[in-house]
């Protein structure tokens, strides 16, 4: 299968837009700049009864997006109208080179498939399982110590690694552990 894929598209979801609402600006800018792509603007706009969101990208014409926010039993959710098939979604994308978000039907975009039981789709997964770990141990906190011993989450985090095979930081971590508990001792 050619073409993009959803993986590597930019998602435009309401809670996207809600953090970037929240991200500091300068005063009397009602312009919202994503907080990861910088030359995506948001803008909301009320025209009659209807909420409408405003995106620019680049220096390309403004889009306008119809809003809808309906009431559910967990809560409110804000939905996208696709412009081209006017279906209500709850993400649009944008293709890496374009600047228009519609719905992953009107793109034609669809996921990334592999066979997960091929050689190449235990590499894919062990390297997603890496990558989640490595970025869990990132926004791990700096205590993972409490009284001597290793914090339950650092714990899990260490069962994790031994799982798919990453011995050396499960050996680290005991080493560096027994150094700590004999220096306590003493």
């Amino acid at each position: 299968m050619t073409g993009p894929y959803i993986e590597n598209c930019f998602c435009l979801t309401a809670k996207r837009t809600d953090d970037s609402w929240f991200r500091p600006r300068k005063i009397g800018d009602n312009i919202i700049r994503d907080y990861e792509r910088h030359d995506i603007n948001y803008q909301y706009e009320k025209i009659g009864d209807d909420y409408y969101l405003n995106v620019v990208v680049g220096e390309n014409t403004p889009q306008k997006i119809l809003t809808e926010t309906l009431e559910t039993y967990f809560g409110d959710r804000t939905y996208f109208h696709c412009n081209k098939c006017d279906c209500r979604c709850h993400k649009l994308f944008l293709l890496p080179d374009g600047h228009i978000f519609l719905c992953k039907n009107c793109h034609g975009i669809k996921y990334q498939n592999f066979n997960p039981h091929s050689k190449q789709g235990q590499v894919l997964i062990r390297a997603k399982k890496i990558l989640k770990l490595i970025y869990q141990q990132e926004r791990m906190t700096s205590r993972i110590w409490y009284r001597s011993v290793y914090t339950k989450r650092y714990e899990k985090f260490l069962n994790n690694c031994l799982k798919i095979g990453l011995t050396d930081v499960v050996e680290e971590a005991r080493s560096l552990e027994a150094i700590i508990t004999r220096m306590s001792e003493k």
